[in-house]
């Protein structure tokens, strides 16, 4: 019997997937703005404050995160910095080619799909954001650890053994993201599967299915109870401090897991998508058709040789199987955040979704299988290319616009940081309140005041600046208007633990000197993808224009208080 399982991956296949990857997310690599958490760890990284990251992981109970961080404080480039998240969602992607193809349940084309549109689904779009590396390179990894355990079931001797223990050496540092602890239980029942296919096992009852999964965990005790000393270990060892002692606590009410189940179906699946076959930028989305075609003739043209053998295996009846698969991985990638009360939301906190587009692009598979299995129409390979070229041209299209959005974004950032450094005078004050009146897409319109703080520590040094926003004045509790001094909270304990190196304000003095710095557009019209690309025509193209082009794009005022 042809053993798929052994099947080597394809250079043509890999060449595509890279090309999906840079042909869906090249306009990270040009982002350089500083958003979200980025505003603490970015400051940090350029004094090397050392003791500030390690303060901050270890009071949130992730102190391997400081050892993935400290390194980049010597990189010293925005843009490399930013281009590690891309590293990361290529590697998950070329992870789940990988395992699907040599899980023997999918052809190599299939497999192939299912990688392309595991970067390509618009689900969590927070790709600019480089403290969210973190999250995407030990996502990464634990794909891998689930590869090499994979692969030990072909291995015997002494590679046997050095494979098993470095997977689960990576499996243990991939955990630091907690919510893989879940996600194992589908890669544990991946491998289950593969193992019940290569040794012929059939499982036709309960009975028999509780006795070969038991067989199987007793020979591989090792990964079976790995999840549950990790548990302990971590429980141990490292204990959550301050803001963060009940960070991630479960809350197990049944109101909180029934409204962020909600949420996950609404914000994590039907918002991204419905979202992306509306309010289109007609420029970008045509851009997206047009690459989309050139890059689907490629992908025809590799697999022209291997079409017929394709068409059989995916012509199997197992859509069914695969669909409760993908399922089952949906579940174990929300149900960790449903149960402490997280769940996606437009914006930064997308970030809750990264573990969906992996099973969903897994349920397409398996939907596509089923219903071709039962329709001789769809077998037509005409018909998989127009939706393959559809799918990809909506998609991108929508990743474009995200893009877009947060690119806009950092040229506004940008300008308002030529304001500042052009009025050093503007930095005698302790506290600024900010009326920020310029008009953003609400995919990218949040900021805390770390966004400002930060600025001003990079532009006019120390660390004894605060900055309010509206968002931030109703979390800190702050219930004196501007120009009351001192500036009074009802939640002391969150000022004090926020005004720390991290937020590049360790020396704030509350009772200071206070002024309202107040921003305001001089576009008329305001278009995401017209300031995107304008910004970056000045910035690589014609860079003795970016002054200018900045100057107008936005105004700050300051006024004392």
């Amino acid at each position: 019997m042809r053993d798929q399982l052994q099947a080597k991956p394809k250079l043509s296949s890999l060449l595509l997937l890279t090309i999906a990857v840079l042909f869906t997310h090249w306009m990270a690599f040009f982002n350089e703005g500083i958003f979200a958490e980025d505003a603490g760890l970015f400051p940090t990284l350029i004094y090397n404050d050392w003791i500030a990251i390690a303060d901050m992981f270890s009071s949130a109970g992730v102190h391997v995160f400081t050892y993935y961080v400290w390194p980049m404080a010597f990189a010293g480039n925005v843009f490399f910095l930013k281009s590690i998240v891309i590293v990361g969602v290529y590697f998950i992607a070329l992870l789940s080619y990988l395992l699907a193809s040599k899980s023997g349940f999918f052809s190599e084309r299939e497999s192939l799909v299912l990688a392309i549109f595991t970067q390509l689904l618009p689900i969590p779009t927070i790709t600019v954001i480089f403290t969210y590396s973190i999250y995407f390179t030990a996502y990464a990894l634990f794909l891998l650890a689930t590869y090499m355990f994979l692969s030990i079931e072909w291995m015997r001797g002494r590679n046997h053994y050095l494979l098993r223990a470095l997977a689960i050496c990576v499996y243990f540092i991939a955990f630091t993201l907690n919510s893989l602890l879940v996600l194992y239980a589908a890669g544990f029942a991946l491998v289950y599967a593969v193992w019940l296919k290569r040794t012929g096992r059939r499982v036709r009852h309960a009975r028999e299915l509780i006795s070969t999964f038991s067989s199987f965990c007793l020979a591989r005790a090792d990964f079976t109870a790995l999840p549950i000393v990790y548990w302990a270990y971590k429980v141990i060892l490292y204990q959550k401090s301050g803001l963060y002692s009940n960070y991630n606590s479960f809350t197990l009410d049944v109101e909180s897991i029934a409204k962020n189940s909600y949420q996950f179906v609404v914000n994590g699946i039907i918002f991204p998508l419905a979202k992306s076959f509306d309010g289109w930028n007609s420029y970008l989305y045509l851009g997206a058709a047009v690459c989309s075609i050139l890059f689907v003739a490629c992908f025809v043209f590799v697999n022209r040789g291997n079409a017929r053998n394709a068409q059989i295996e995916e012509q199997s009846g197992d859509g069914f199987k695969i669909i409760g698969f993908g399922l089952f991985a949906l579940l174990c990638g929300t149900l960790p955040y449903i149960l402490v009360g997280k769940s996606p939301a437009p914006g930064v906190l997308m970030r809750n979704a990264m573990l969906m587009p992996l099973p969903l692009s897994v349920v397409g598979i398996g939907i596509w299988r089923a219903v071709k299995f039962r329709s001789t129409n769809l077998r037509s390979q005409g018909v998989a290319v127009a939706l393959f070229v559809a799918l990809l041209s909506v998609f991108t299209g929508r990743w474009w616009e995200s893009y877009a959005a947060w690119q806009a974004r950092a040229a506004k950032d940008l300008a308002v940081s030529q304001y500042l450094a052009d009025h050093p005078e503007w930095s005698a004050f302790s506290v600024y309140w900010i009326a920020d009146k310029f008009p953003m897409s609400p995919e990218v319109s949040e900021y805390g005041f770390a966004d400002y703080t930060s600025k001003f520590r990079m532009l006019w040094g120390g660390q004894t600046r605060m900055a309010f926003t509206p968002g931030h004045i109703s979390f800190f509790g702050i219930d004196t208007q501007p120009g009351v001094r001192p500036v009074h909270s009802k939640f002391p304990h969150r000022i004090a633990f926020f005004c720390n190196a991290w937020a590049s304000a360790k020396d704030i003095d509350l009772s200071g000197p206070q002024a309202e710095l107040e921003i305001t557009t001089t576009q008329r019209s305001w278009n995401n993808a017209s300031i995107a690309f304008g910004y970056l025509y000045f910035r690589f193209i014609e860079p003795t224009g970016l002054r200018d082009y900045q100057a107008k794009l936005a105004q700050v005022t300051l006024r004392a208080l």
